[in-house]
């Protein structure tokens, strides 16, 4: 990558940078940073005492589940959060291993760019979804977000970091995505960028069976598009019971309009309901990646954020 197209910030046209600020740090900062907060990341394991549980210390989690109480701290992750570089000529991104997909959006759109997968929650780390699982409504033509990544550098459980591409230690390339920490941390990941427009046009198909709404997915995935041959850039299946279940359908477009706007009163999931046929609505890139994140999908309801009351707070 030559530094004259390894950035970390750039302009963008006004559609895709509303929402979004880019990080101000350019790439030559950025990477000093990565190297900095790797040399902290190591002291930190060589800090541990010898029967100590390895862990991660992580101020935030998507996950919800008992763990076990330990002692040791966890290893200092807290320089491996940036993003390093876009190098937007060659559509890649180097990436810490605890960055959040929000903070990599809002490097990659100025650019006219996304990753190929972009889990629903801004607080999932990109580190977290290749060693974990993750998936999203381009899943369908890009796969899981492992299968975008180039090479990784990984914290193993002999102390040392292994770079790990198809060529270089391709067993632990090819093992480490999903494995869930258990052949060990990413430090730093380059991955492959698509390029994206401005706006997603979407269409909510409304089924009233589950073998109909199959059927019509199957048929999406096999061709890439729908039975008029509008293509399909994004695809979500939502269910609300037997009878009720729909297909979101959405297109990319640079055609200026109107948007809605899930971020304060209006909830997504319920704007998608409808009694028969096809609904439309738009949204800017920005928003429709993250249109899941204000409610946690429908789970707000289960706090009373849902509530207009709440909601104007």
């Amino acid at each position: 990558m030559s530094e004259a197209t390894c950035t970390s910030a750039g302009t963008a046209p006004a559609d895709y940078r509303e929402g979004v600020s880019a990080p101000a740090t350019d790439a030559i900062d950025a990477r000093a940073a990565h190297a900095d907060g790797v040399e902290r990341l190591l002291a930190s394991y060589r800090a541990l005492p010898a029967t100590a549980t390895v862990r991660l210390a992580k101020p935030t989690s998507n996950l919800f589940r008992s763990r076990d109480r330990v002692e040791a701290r966890g290893l200092d992750t807290s320089g491996l959060t940036q993003v390093i570089a876009v190098d937007a000529e060659a559509r890649t991104a180097d990436v810490g291993g605890m960055c959040t997909f929000e903070d990599l959006v809002a490097a990659t759109l100025p650019h006219g760019l996304a990753p190929l997968v972009v889990p629903q929650l801004k607080t999932i780390t990109l580190g977290g979804a290749v060693t974990g699982l993750g998936i999203e409504s381009t899943s369908f033509r890009n796969g899981l977000p492992h299968e975008s990544v180039l090479e990784l550098d990984i914290l193993t459980g002999a102390g040392e970091i292994v770079t790990a591409s198809p060529t270089e230690h391709a067993d632990l390339f090819r093992a480490f995505p999903n494995s869930y920490g258990t052949l060990g941390y990413a430090v730093r990941l380059r991955i492959e960028l698509e390029p994206v427009e401005p706006f997603v046009a979407l269409t909510h198909l409304r089924f009233h069976a589950i073998a109909d709404l199959i059927a019509a997915m199957d048929r999406i995935v096999e061709t890439g598009a729908l039975d008029d041959g509008t293509r399909v850039d994004y695809l979500d299946g939502v269910v609300f019971s037997a009878e009720e279940s729909y297909l979101c359908v959405g297109v990319q477009t640079a055609a200026s309009g109107p948007t809605s706007d899930y971020t304060g009163q209006r909830i997504f999931y319920r704007s998608i309901q409808h009694a028969e046929g096809a609904t439309h609505d738009r949204l800017t890139i920005h928003d429709y990646l993250w249109r899941w994140d204000t409610d946690w999908f429908w789970c707000s309801q289960a706090f009373g954020a849902q509530h207009p009351l709440v909601r104007r707070l």
